[in-house]
């Protein structure tokens, strides 16, 4: 297994010279409001404001500028469509969540399904790759999880995989639209294997049963990246924080991306811009924050300031080597 990356983070807001720096930084800017317009909207990042939990989408041609899609709050872990034209969340509702859909361009968010009292806690939800359905993580009981799939108008619920002696989490759509990569373990214990899932039969396939030397178990999220080659996954080590590391799928080496200057900091949420670029939140400096990484690269870079849990969608026309996989 390769050893962690050393280096620390090159904080863009610090940054002396921000004509290097991939983003402008700012503060976040004052956005628009729940069924705002996005209009201008072409390529960037949906991502979620962690003290009123509303979502935003910010283009990156002008991070400063945000426009708030949600009014509500209780929303977290959004992923775009293919087309980049919607944004799929789970969101709290009093004692029930709910997976809901809204525009880019604004609106009002268009509830898909609603937990009821067998099927609790959606979450995590993406998009298949041609946009027809979603899949995401639930609670069957209060040990075990599994992964459903439903089509967007909120039609044909079922459940691929989970529910039993292993608990199932995270999914994330292969390219081909035919299987999902998700994480697994014990119910009622940590996530610490790796498996690809067929959606139509439900039958898994092991990936690994280890996160390398430094990973105790995955803690909120596993992404497949667009070429279907890695997977990038926020890993809790023995401190009790969490870094981001990737896997490859088929070495099964996972590596460790950076090692914060504070060993306080927790970075979480990967999600890909490319086949070798990714973006995740992390605290570090007090503030939470959205950067951006290439693989192997220590050094990570100010993406979207004052936002955590990132999605990702390339311009139309892109040309860097890949289009995420309907989101994290």
């Amino acid at each position: 297994m390769s050893r962690p990356l050393e280096s620390g983070i090159a904080v863009v807001a610090l940054c002396a010279a921000l004509s290097s720096c991939f983003l402008v930084p700012g503060g976040g800017g004052g956005g628009g409001t729940g069924g705002g317009t996005a209009t201008s909207f072409t390529s960037g990042f949906a991502t979620v404001r962690k003290d009123d939990r509303n979502l935003f989408v910010t283009d990156e041609r002008d991070v400063n500028s945000p426009v708030q899609l949600t009014s509500t709050g209780g929303v977290s872990m959004p992923s775009f469509s293919r087309d980049g034209r919607q944004v799929v969340f789970a969101r709290k509702v009093g004692q029930d969540t709910e997976l809901a859909v809204v525009a880019v361009s604004g609106g009002t968010p268009t509830t898909v399904l609603r937990s009821t009292a067998t099927q609790q806690n959606f979450r995590t939800p993406v998009f298949s790759p041609d946009g027809q359905r979603i899949a995401f993580a639930y609670d069957e009981n209060t040990t075990s999880s599994s992964v459903g799939v439903v089509n967007v108008d909120g039609s044909n619920f079922r459940k691929v995989i989970g529910g039993s002696a292993l608990a199932y989490a995270s999914p994330s759509w292969f390219p081909d639209g035919q299987s999902l990569l998700v994480s697994t373990g014990n119910a009622g214990l940590m996530q610490t294997q790796v498996e690809k899932v067929d959606v139509t039969s439900g039958t898994p396939t092991p990936i690994t049963n280890t996160l390398g030397l430094e990973a105790l178990s995955i803690a909120s999220r596993i992404v497949v990246s667009p070429d279907g080659k890695r997977a990038a996954f926020d890993g809790r080590v023995a401190t009790g924080v969490t870094r981001i590391f990737v896997l490859d799928l088929a070495t099964r080496m996972v590596t460790r991306q950076r090692d914060p200057s504070s060993g306080a900091v927790n970075d979480s949420a990967p999600a890909w811009v490319n086949a070798n670029v990714f973006v995740f939140s992390s605290d570090e400096g007090g503030a939470d924050q959205v950067y951006r990484q290439t693989v192997g690269n220590s050094n990570a870079v100010l993406a979207v300031p004052l936002a955590i849990e990132p999605a990702y969608i390339a311009p139309p026309a892109a040309t860097d080597g890949g289009i995420p996989d309907g989101g994290p």
